[in-house]
């Protein structure tokens, strides 16, 4: 195995012209440095420096040496330059996988303000609702949704517990009820069309109205891969699905979408902030910093929501 640390005295001696200036920036003993060219000489089989009482010179295998072992030291040391770049600006690249249910939220406008002050700071967003493997995909930051999505080697934050709606479209709703009649309780819903996301855990649905409990399997007439896409054809006016209560306000207040036995809820699913390192880079930290602000302005504007009469 190679010497490294002998090849920078090596290439520290010819630059600095003396053994002992070399130790100096080295912050080691001449010593040292002698010993270290001297093995690194034994190794090579062959001399590097021709070295007298008062000056010290190259030989041709030195010279030859010298130029790739400069290469080396000027690579560490841009190695190093840019590892404390990373380390203390927010630079480079920045991957955050989440569910697709985020697509449309507004905690990716939290990042105007980094890449508008740090043009090096590049933003890679995975929507994902299935689990990926965060060191294959090289994932920095990942949000997770439920109680069953985290492993023993990550560093998991709890920021946020989703509530859920059973919402249809105003259209879909008028049509439904012209043609059935007015729904009269929960198994008659489930029978209605309606919109999954492709996650087993809500093949059925158990509901809770105070004290009563009921668990229903719905009808699941289309199939899509994310919830996302799910809530655009809900929107669309083509079935019923559950969606968070948070991505569904603003439809809800314009009448496009209407909530279906409001007095029935899901348990809440609870979203994690995930990482692999607790040592973090600027950058990753910074974001750390503005995801986690979000949900909890996120969680002060529900409570004051909660307690409005």
């Amino acid at each position: 195995m190679q010497d490294y640390k002998a090849m920078i005295a090596f290439a520290t001696v010819v630059e600095q012209g003396s053994m002992q200036a070399a130790a100096e920036k080295l912050a080691i003993t001449p010593s040292a440095v002698t010993q270290a060219i001297q093995k690194l000489e034994s190794e090579l089989r062959i001399k590097l420096l021709n070295r007298t009482t008062r000056k010290l010179s190259l030989t041709e295998a030195g010279e030859v040496f010298y130029q790739h072992t400069s290469q080396m030291q000027k690579s560490v040391d841009e190695a190093f330059k840019n590892i404390e770049l990373l380390r203390s600006q927010p630079v480079g690249q920045l991957t955050i996988a989440c569910a697709t249910g985020l697509t449309d939220s507004l905690f990716v406008n939290m990042f105007k303000s980094v890449l508008k002050n740090h043009p090096e700071f590049h933003l890679n967003l995975l929507f994902e609702d299935k689990v990926i493997d965060l060191s294959e995909q090289r994932v920095d930051i990942a949000l997770r949704a439920g109680p069953d999505v985290l492993n023993d080697n990550m560093i998991a934050r709890h920021l946020y517990d989703f509530e859920w709606k059973i919402v249809a479209h105003r259209d879909y709703v008028r049509e439904k009820t012209a043609e059935t009649g007015e729904p009269k309780n929960l198994l008659e819903i489930a029978k209605w069309d309606w919109i999954s996301f492709s996650n087993p855990r809500f093949s059925s649905l158990k509901m809770q109205n105070q004290s009563k409990e009921m668990e229903i399997t719905p009808d699941y007439r289309i199939n899509c891969n994310s919830l996302y896409a799910s809530r655009r054809l809900t929107m669309s006016g083509l079935g019923v699905s559950i969606q968070p209560d948070n991505d569904v306000q603003q439809a809800l207040a314009r009448g496009e979408l209407v909530e279906l036995f409001c007095d029935w809820k899901l348990p809440s699913v609870p979203l994690y902030l995930v990482t692999l390192q607790r040592v973090q880079s600027e950058k990753v930290r910074i974001a750390c910093e503005l995801i986690t602000e979000y949900f909890k302005n996120l969680n002060v504007i529900n409570a004051d929501c909660s307690a409005q009469p």
